[in-house]
């Protein structure tokens, strides 16, 4: 059986800049999901009532956060390890 090793030790600044590189586009989505969210539930003197706003803003919101959800690495797509 071979045994897996990783690029960085857990510790190193390498990897850590991995990791936070790996949250970068989910916390970026989720923040934009949040302001359109919050843009359409704002009660604007202008708006009809109905929550249709509510309603395309909860829609775009979370197709946004569809669009983002983390795809697996290579390695990972098939259930091995590199090098195995």
């Amino acid at each position: 059986m071979a045994k897996h090793i990783d690029r960085h030790p857990r510790g190193s600044p390498a990897a850590a800049d991995e990791r936070v590189h790996a949250f970068e586009g989910p916390v970026t989505a989720l923040a934009e999901a949040v302001r359109v969210l919050a843009h359409g539930l704002e009660d604007l003197p202008t708006t009809e009532p109905g929550g249709r706003r509510a309603t395309q803003a909860a829609r775009q919101a979370y197709d946004l956060l569809l669009v983002a959800k983390p795809q697996p690495k290579p390695e990972q797509a098939d259930g091995g390890h590199p090098g195995t």
